[in-house]
């Protein structure tokens, strides 16, 4: 069972009074995870996992040890604080970090369902079973997961601070395959019906068929469109290299020195913001207990500004906007909900509308070739097509890609409708000029 509020406060309250000496700070994390897992077109695994994490943060003169344990008896939260204290007493130096902050009021997100909390494994069969019908009459198989999770986040400090949220999502991912070939398709939602196992499981299937006997394509630079899956790939990328306030006062970001300047596009907006209604994971505070802002990072181009946590806000003289991680950490602030505003056009609209491009279902094995620029690359998978004269004409062999994203964002020709991709909204994109710069294997 998921801790509440009130087991979550007694917990915290408890592991604070066993650390005596200077400030403390405690973050409560518990996952409960039921899975069911498919392959070759049957359930082959049945699991549930679940633990609870509570880190202790000790600050004694300026220097901050944490200890971390999974166990809540009062003898392993007595020893979690003598850990802490001892860490902190071990730091040679000054690590200037910012005091505590006391009580704070958050706003409500109503992140947690039932319908989705407490799925049986038999609604989980029922899920698979309906996605597996579509894949034997189409005479391919189907491999992927039916997870429903529950989270729950508490802290609180010496200084009266005490926060709780909860959350619960569901989540289907099937792979349809037939030989080396393969289409994929994911969903995640708050509620249980607002998964479609059919739909999921008929689009998986299509990109599946559509892609045999796929083609090799020359690399080069190709106007391409990215499904909502595949456009989160640069925004989470730009999400820990270039829009966190460290980042940007180390000069290792995209927007240093960039304040009020154009960077990307005229139709590219982005913001973090916790409380959209789309956002699926999501929660209304940070890993200081600050209450989550929305901000606005690039607007309709233009750099607006990073996310701040205590340290980076109190640096250049602002208030923290809620995006801190636990202290002391070396990554500083980072947006947690992207949301990248969107247009009204459909992916059928921007296929009709390309001459010669290529669709990309997602893009996995991403790795960082530049941080500051940035330069990112990484592979196609799962469903990639020519397009050619508005049509989608047959399968292309999977690429590799070498992408500025800065240029990447100052390229998109049109927008589509934002969907929800768990923790981020976006749309799907076409873009020009995207650099493929290889064949894979496959």
């Amino acid at each position: 069972m998921l801790i509440d509020k009130n087991q979550a406060h007694d917990i915290c309250k408890r592991a604070l009074s066993f650390a005596q000496e200077g400030q403390a700070e405690v973050i409560l994390t518990q996952t409960a995870s039921p899975l069911t897992r498919i392959a070759n077109n049957a359930i082959h695994q049945n699991v549930e996992t679940s633990d609870i994490d509570i880190s202790l943060r000790v600050d004694l003169d300026g220097r901050s040890g944490r200890a971390t344990t999974n166990q809540f008896d009062d003898e392993s939260l007595k020893e979690l604080a003598r850990r802490s204290v001892n860490a902190a007493r071990a730091i040679t130096s000054k690590q200037e970090l910012p005091p505590m902050m006391g009580p704070q009021q958050y706003r409500e997100i109503p992140a947690f369902d039932q319908s989705s909390a407490f799925m049986e494994p038999e609604q989980r069969a029922e899920m698979v079973l309906k996605a597996v019908k579509l894949a034997r009459q189409e005479k391919v198989e189907l491999a992927g997961l039916v997870n429903n999770t529950l989270y729950a986040t508490a802290m609180a400090n010496s200084n009266g601070l005490f926060a709780y949220h909860n959350m619960s999502t569901l989540r289907m991912e099937l792979t349809a395959r037939s030989g080396i070939t393969a289409g994929r398709f994911a969903q995640t939602a708050r509620k249980a019906g607002e998964i479609d196992p059919e739909k999921i499981a008929a689009i998986a299937i299509k990109k599946c068929l559509g892609g045999l006997n796929a083609k090799a394509l020359e690399p080069g630079d190709y106007t391409v469109i990215l499904e909502p899956e595949a456009v989160t790939t640069p925004l989470m990328f730009l999400s820990y290299l270039s829009f966190g306030a460290l980042a940007v006062q180390e000069n290792l970001s995209c927007l240093s020195g960039k304040l009020g300047q154009k960077l990307m596009g005229g139709n590219i907006t982005i913001h973090d913001d916790a409380y959209h209604p789309m956002v699926i994971s999501t929660r209304p505070f940070d890993y200081e207990g600050m209450p989550k802002k929305k901000v606005t990072l690039i607007d309709k181009g233009v750099v607006m500004g990073p996310v701040y946590d205590l340290k980076t806000a109190a640096k250049d003289n602002t208030g923290t906007t809620g995006h801190g991680l636990p202290q002391p950490n070396t990554y500083g602030p980072m947006p947690g909900n992207l949301v990248l505003e969107g247009g009204i056009a459909s992916m059928e609209d921007m296929i009709k509308s390309t001459k010669r491009g290529v669709l990309v279902t997602r893009f996995w094995y991403n790795r960082v070739v530049d941080r500051k620029i940035p330069i990112i690359t990484g592979m196609t998978r799962d469903g990639t097509f020519l397009i050619e004269d508005g049509r989608i004409s047959h399968g292309v062999k999977n690429m590799r890609f070498n992408q500025d994203l800065v240029e990447f964002f100052n390229n998109v020709e049109t927008l589509g409708v934002p969907e929800s991709q768990e923790n981020m909204v976006v749309p799907p994109l076409k873009i020009n000029n995207f650099h493929f710069t290889g064949l894979t294997e496959a």
